[in-house]
């Protein structure tokens, strides 16, 4: 049997007077709280672990245990915390096979398309390799697979059940995300009969998956073994776009007394394909060709050029007009099976210029995507199947757990998971039209816009990740009953050591040997990948240019110029923002749990104290090759002078703590109260102020209270509950560089200029720097992050029920306001730091220099440019920014408030209809924040979404005369936005800052209509 560990104190004296208080407790005991026995045969009862729960007891879609309200085996009607559980029967119902067909019918839960950031570009949404994200409660939201940490994307095939807790819980899942965790529940070996299944689906976009399950009971009631694989294709309604999976899972329990067994699994996937944002071109098309197509604009053959109707020459910014400017650019056409030309610049030092349409019809500072008239919603992948991926993943788990006395239990778990991926991510490219009618050697050229093509142009990088968890685990349960007076108690301790080493490298396709000067990763050295395309032609070919043979090969070109020689295609680091770390997180935890006054109040306390360390190399630039590298202690020497340190660390403690409490008013009525918060590790790519390192961890905080009830003996059983969940110190990556980062470092510049133009280069002891250099190495940020708290109040109501035996359903209501707080309050000392500085270097130099202050002077940037007005006026442009980006940021972007679901099956028992089916489900919400007006601070809304699914089904015995001795085949038959609803959905809507008109500046349309059947066999 799979068991998972709980975690809770074996000692009673400490905390057994807490939970008489009402604290509001997050996760209860069970109901009956003796061990729980399941008949293995009629003359043997097998006893199990608290720590394990059976899915037998599941009826249709209802659950009435569950291990995700406090890890142990908890009745759901004594968990106060918002918990639902998705049975094997509604997995299958729906159809689910990926955590993406799950979420849709969870409980305020919703798919994140970088929606939810005020800018919104979505760089790298829903990439294939870095996995699914997705919003519980308006906030980030997390999965384990078994209890434990879990990196890798969880595929059906080998799970019986899902727990979804809304809101952070530190108590059930140590680190995770501040919205709630999905713990996926493995599949285990059954002591009591031998089964098999085998399932067979095929569906639209040349979809087909076979999965194999098979248990075998090799000792009775000692030893078994199950063995699950699967093989998927899996399409997509977008061009280019699939993904192949392939897994198995073999798993075995072994009895090794009455009371004492071990559980061991081993699960191999890989997935590999294609993915791609779900948006068009961004548009560097349309104002030209809207105005050419009016009349506006116009071709002179004779002097071979786009002019005015007038016949005045077009000046680029009101004609759309501009250039792309790349050192050198691989040109593909149409055709992907001749190999790209090589354009180069005319010498080594002159880049390739192609005057190219370059603006949107809509007048704007941001970069929207193309509308229908060119592209039409959902029919292109911008980047085309070069943004191609491999994950693997490898997951162990060994569990033992023994009985010691009566009322003790213990468990061992341990845990090995890693994850490696190798991705090819393409940016947002844009569509444009080639102006050339010749190219630079006089000749025509083919693909000019008045022949008839369009054009993107690329970069590509290569994500390489490795994540890596170790978790060693041990737990004690120890129940002691008081008699009916002082009610019945479980204690229980664990002390666990998780140990994570996760690694990022960044890749940037360059031409080898820095041919062009610079450092490797520098734009001259970039490679540009353009593909020409038909205008009109299949949507398939619209894509940016992309090596059809191997994303990752290197190939090689010759120059035009001799002193380069060959041109090899290479990778570089792309920046300084890599990470190799190890994480260790010390925990030790104690539960209690209650049951009181006849069991009408259960209670459970639990503190969690974790110490969490983070060790990880410092990146610096190598000063042979160029590259960036991870540091090692001999580069301390040269390190220190600029005050870093060649290996870094962070340390977070603290005490994590979950209260709640279930108080049974009836029969049929309970109320419930808890409060948990929790902890999410935040990824060290990114830095934040003061300090300029790694953010800390993300605080997660949650209050539910609410009404469960339960009638006709659990067949109609759900709750309505209020919470507030916070998301505290959470990162943000965007806009910081307008609002601190940018003017300090122009300020620093202006400064180290003015000085040095003075001659005023030492420095005393006494004086605010050491050294005229400290001013450009020292105190240039290169911060890219700030943080913000995220508030998420609301209401959710849950409603299962099996009315008759025929007929179950389960439907959820949710309302969610979010709001964000807090933003970026950390820098505010740090820039009060820099201004002292700065007016304490002014006052040097005045004193040394008698001239004028150096803040009313003209600022220069940190590029050498000379700014347009004063050094006072660039710090004070700090304050308007911040006031700026606060606004924006208080908006609740991405948010749909309202959700509701609906999914229900009913099978006729008689007649001619007997062992058929009919179900189906609706999903619904409400209209997203897409946008702001910032002059009026009124949001922009996108569509709401609302999608019909149904179900057919047919069960019996035998397929077309075989497999006659099957218990069952199931026929199915799926379909997914049964009414073929093509709603275009806005992750971000802006504003034309001229005529005021909305436009889409991220949009995707609701994916078609899907078919899938399904055969199922279980023997």
């Amino acid at each position: 049997m799979k068991t998972l560990p709980v975690r809770l104190p074996g000692f009673a004296a400490l905390v057994f007077g807490a939970p008489l208080f009402f604290i509001g407790l997050h996760a209860a005991a069970p109901s009956a709280p003796t061990p729980v026995t399941t008949t293995a045969s009629r003359d043997e009862a097998i006893e199990l672990s608290p720590f394990v729960v059976r899915d037998a007891t599941d009826t249709g879609y209802a659950a009435t245990n569950t291990l995700d309200g406090s890890r142990l085996n908890t009745a759901l009607r004594d968990t106060p915390g918002a918990i639902s559980v998705f049975t094997k029967d509604f997995i299958d119902d729906i159809g689910a096979t990926s955590l993406e067909d799950i979420l849709r019918y969870d409980v305020n839960a919703v798919s994140a398309y970088s929606d939810d950031d005020s800018s919104g570009v979505g760089n790298q949404s829903r990439m294939f390799g870095e996995g699914f994200a997705f919003r519980v409660r308006e906030l980030g939201g997390s999965f384990s697979v078994d209890g434990f940490r879990s990196a890798n994307q969880p595929n059906t095939y080998n799970i019986e059940r899902v727990g979804s807790g809304r809101g952070p819980n530190a108590i059930l899942f140590g680190t995770g995300s501040p919205g709630g965790n999905l713990n996926f529940h493995t599949r285990a070996a059954s002591f009591t009969r031998n089964l098999a299944s085998i399932d067979l689906k095929v569906a639209d976009e040349s979809t087909r998956r076979a999965t194999l399950d098979v248990s075998r009971v090799l000792l009775k009631n000692k030893l078994a073994f199950r063995v699950m694989g699967v093989r998927e294709r899996k399409g997509s309604p977008l061009p280019h776009q699939y993904t192949d999976f392939q897994g198995i899972t073999v798993t075995g329990t072994w009895r090794i007394a009455r009371h004492t067994d071990l559980t061991a699994s081993y699960q191999r996937d890989h997935t590999e394909g294609v993915s791609g944002r779900s948006w068009n071109h961004v548009d560097a098309l349309s104002r030209f060709a809207t105005q050419l197509n009016s009349g506006q604009l116009r071709w002179n053959q004779a002097l071979e050029r786009y002019e005015n109707a007038n016949g005045t020459a077009l000046v680029a910014a009101s004609a759309g007009t501009g250039t792309l400017v790349p050192r050198t650019v691989l040109i593909y056409g149409p055709d992907l099976s001749v190999a790209p030309a090589l354009w180069e610049g005319a010498s080594t030092t002159t880049n390739r210029t192609t005057n190219s349409s370059a603006a949107s019809i809509f007048n704007t500072a941001t970069a929207p995507i193309i509308d229908e008239r060119f592209e039409p919603f959902g029919a292109v992948t911008a980047t085309g199947p070069g943004e191609f991926a491999g994950v693997s993943t490898d997951n162990f788990t060994a569990t033992f757990n023994h009985r010691w006395f009566s009322h003790v239990f213990m468990e061992l778990a341990y845990n090995h998971a890693t994850r490696a991926s190798d991705t090819m991510v393409g940016g947002n490219p844009d569509i444009r039209a080639d102006l050339n009618y010749r190219l630079p050697d006089g000749t025509l050229n083919p693909f000019f816009y008045g022949n008839g093509y369009y054009f993107s142009q690329d970069q590509w990088l290569r994500l390489n990740r490795h994540n890596n968890n170790n978790t060693l685990r041990a737990s004690l349960s120890y129940e002691l009953n008081l008699g009916p007076g002082w009610g019945t108690h479980r204690f229980a301790g664990m002390v666990e050591r998780n140990v994570n080493h996760e690694s990022r490298l960044r890749l940037r396709e360059v031409w080898a040997g820095r041919p062009y000067g610079g450092n490797p990763e520098d734009t001259a050295n970039r490679i540009n990948r353009r593909r020409y395309f038909k205008v009109g032609g299949p949507f398939a070919s619209y894509t940016a240019g992309f090596d059809p043979v191997n994303p990752f090969r290197r190939e090689s070109f010759r120059s035009a110029f001799a002193t380069l020689g060959p041109l090899n295609a290479s990778w570089a680091p792309a920046n300084e923002k890599d990470f190799n770390d190890e994480t260790t997180t010390d925990s030790k935890m104690i539960v209690m749990q209650n049951y009181l006054f006849d069991r009408r109040l259960v209670t459970t306390v639990g503190v969690r104290d974790d110490a969490i360390e983070t060790v990880g190399p410092s990146t610096l630039r190598d000063a042979t090759t160029g590259f960036y590298r991870f540091a090692t202690a001999a580069d301390q020497a040269a390190l220190t002078p600029l005050k870093r340190e060649w290996r870094t660390s962070a340390r977070d403690s603290g005490l994590r703590k979950s209260f709640g409490a279930v108080l049974h008013v009836t029969k049929n009525f309970s109320l419930t109260a808890n409060y948990a918060n929790g902890v999410q590790l935040a990824e060290r790519n990114a830095s934040v102020l003061p300090t300029e390192t790694t953010p800390p961890p993300v605080q997660g905080e949650t209050r539910d209270y609410g009404v469960a009830f339960s009638f006709l003996d659990n067949r109609v059983s759900g709750s309505v509950k209020r919470f507030e969940s916070k998301s505290i110190q959470e990162r943000t990556q965007s806009s910081i560089g307008a609002v601190y980062i940018t003017p300090n470092n122009d300020v620093m510049s202006s400064f180290d200029f003015y000085l040095r133009q003075a001659g005023v280069t030492t420095f005393g002891a006494s004086d605010p720097i050491k050294n005229i250099s400290e001013l450009t190495s020292v105190y240039f940020s290169q911060v890219d992050a700030y943080l913000a708290d995220r508030i998420a109040k609301g209401s959710e109501v849950e409603l299962t029920a099996n009315p008759t035996r025929n007929w179950t359903l389960r439907a959820s209501y949710s309302h969610t306001d979010r709001t964000k707080t807090n933003v970026l309050y950390e820098g505010a000392g740090w820039w009060s730091d820099r201004i002292a500085l700065w007016k304490s270097l002014d006052s040097l130099y005045m004193a040394r220099t008698g001239r004028p202050s150096i803040f009313n002077q003209t600022y220069l940037t940190s590029a050498g440019a000379t700014g347009t007005y004063s050094v006072a006026q660039r710090i004070a442009d700090s304050d308007v920014q911040l006031a700026q980006l606060r606004l924006e940021e208080a908006q609740s972007y991405g948010n749909r408030a309202d959700k509701a679901n609906l999914w229900t099956r009913y099978s006729f028992p008689t007649g001619k209809l007997k062992g058929a089916a009919i179900g189906g489900g609706w999903r619904y919400q409400s209209a997203n924040v897409a946008g702001v007006d910032l002059a009026t601070k009124r949001n922009l809304m996108g569509n709401p979404r609302s999608l019909f699914d149904l179900l057919l089904q047919y069960r019996t015995k035998g397929f077309m005369g075989m497999w006659t001795n099957a218990t069952s085949v199931t026929y199915q038959l799926n379909v997914t936005n049964l009414l073929d609803d093509r709603t275009v959905n806005a992750t971000k809507l802006d504003l034309d800052s001229v005529t005021g008109t909305q436009f889409y500046r991220r949009a995707f349309r609701e994916d078609p209509r899907v078919v899938a059947f399904t055969l199922r066999t279980d023997f």
